[in-house]
């Protein structure tokens, strides 16, 4: 028996069937009997052409081998469970842990939550997203809570449970194309296929991944329609597209620097107060070994924080909306005219011109950029209406009482919070505020 898996991995397809086609016809006969099956990170379909995903999986599945995808956001309608017995073409998360050669498959698409009782086996984890921060940039639409990541919080709580060898995710074109060793679990990003040059030549990469019982990973980066040639960069041998000189990796190195965080930083305890009064104390872990750096440390605390702030308040009725900072300016301003850039406003804002509110909430954000704007919306026959206009701040970037007042007295409701590390190796704690410094 083998001990020894060999995939050909792809996402993001997003129905572009001729990509498929371009890719099934670039796979040579020797590549080809190598493979055990072919993985695809989701985004198969596309949601506005219904037969879109079973033609790309009926042209994967020409290939012979077995076909197990997850589904990504652009899979909403895509089935569930095993679609062909010959060869085999199913959903991966339906199928629960798969044992291939002595590895064990896991994927996840519309679930985040760990499987139970997993056999110890070296595991490939599949996902749609990234985890947050490693190989996550993303653009306003894709990213969670109008960070810059696309990345989820709940991928990162996955490779804390089941800490496999491999994750092979996608969603994230922008560093797609790129794989990455941190903390001994090999992350690749294999968005995307349906890439294509200025003259709407397919040109999407693709990866064969080779993994053994052994924990020995190979990644080998493909580009349909490519060639072999020195990345002009580093001078590694490199398959590209033909008027590329880069490799993904060499092209996108500055977000490639890691940061080991202390691990004592997992047990996180985070306190809200309301003009002094504790309105919430939550003690979160926090899978630092899975983070990239200390921003985003700190980033992916400010993201559970917030959700689980959104739940509580949400108990009270009604829901919580977080504004975008470009909105803020747009809603709260009482001048008229053109657009302002939000810059604009945080360094030479005009009270007699926009109004004292705006001019109040650009005093918060010059002191902390990350500072949150949300309010309560509620019903009331029939009408929805603001009940509350919320600012949530960090209390070591807020040190001017009189700009709590202010916004007090413009009818904002301060909430402040703190972050505690508990020192897991002597039992002391730590504020972590003390350390913390403006985005």
């Amino acid at each position: 028996m083998r001990n020894e898996i060999n995939v050909l991995c792809v996402s993001d397809i997003h129905g572009r069937v001729e990509a498929v086609k371009a890719l099934t016809a670039s796979i040579g006969q020797d590549t080809l009997k190598s493979l055990d099956a072919i993985i695809v990170a989701g985004d198969i379909g596309n949601p506005q052409k219904e037969e879109a995903f079973t033609q790309v999986i009926g042209e994967l599945s020409k290939l012979g081998k077995p076909v197990l995808y997850v589904r990504g956001n652009w899979d909403a309608n895509a089935p569930s469970g095993i679609v062909n017995e010959e060869p085999l073409t199913a959903d991966l998360e339906a199928l629960g842990p798969l044992e291939i050669n002595g590895m064990a498959l896991i994927g996840h698409g519309a679930s985040l939550k760990p499987i139970r009782g997993v056999p110890p086996k070296p595991i490939i984890l599949v996902t749609h997203y990234p985890p947050f921060s490693i190989l996550d940039r993303g653009g306003k639409l894709e990213a969670s809570l109008i960070s810059h990541h696309a990345g989820l919080p709940e991928v990162n709580y996955l490779l804390s449970y089941y800490k496999p060898a491999v994750h092979i995710f996608g969603h994230s074109h922008a560093l797609g194309g790129i794989h990455v060793k941190y903390n001994g679990i090999t992350y690749i990003n294999v968005a995307r296929l349906d890439r294509v040059d200025r003259d709407g030549k397919v040109i999407g990469n693709y990866a064969i991944v080779s993994a053994s019982k052994e924990g020995g990973v190979s990644v080998e980066w493909r580009f349909i329609n490519g060639v072999w040639k020195k990345c002009s960069r580093c001078g590694r041998k490199v398959h590209l597209p033909g008027d590329w000189t880069m490799c993904r990796r060499c092209a996108n190195r500055f977000d490639l620097g890691f940061q080991r965080i202390n691990r004592d930083s997992e047990k996180t305890r985070v306190v809200v107060s309301d003009t002094g009064k504790v309105v919430l104390t939550e003690t979160f872990y926090i899978p630092v070994s899975t983070l990239r750096n200390e921003e985003s440390y700190e980033d992916f605390i400010e993201y559970i924080l917030l959700r689980r702030l959104k739940e509580v308040m949400e108990q009270g009725g009604g829901k919580v909306i977080v504004l975008p900072k470009d909105r803020v300016t747009e809603y709260y301003s009482e001048g008229s005219g053109g657009l302002v850039a939000f810059s604009e406003y945080l360094f030479a804002c005009k009270s007699e011109k926009v109004g004292e509110r705006v001019c109040s909430l650009m005093k918060m954000y010059a002191l902390d950029k990350k500072a949150q704007v949300m309010w309560v919306i509620k019903k009331e026959g029939g009408r929805a209406y603001i009940e509350k206009e919320i600012v949530l701040l960090n209390e070591k970037l807020l040190n001017s009482e009189s700009l709590l007042e202010e916004l007090i007295t413009h009818g904002f409701q301060p909430l402040v919070y703190r972050i505690e590390v508990f020192n897991t190796s002597s039992g002391a704690q730590e504020n972590r505020a003390n350390s913390a410094k403006p985005a």
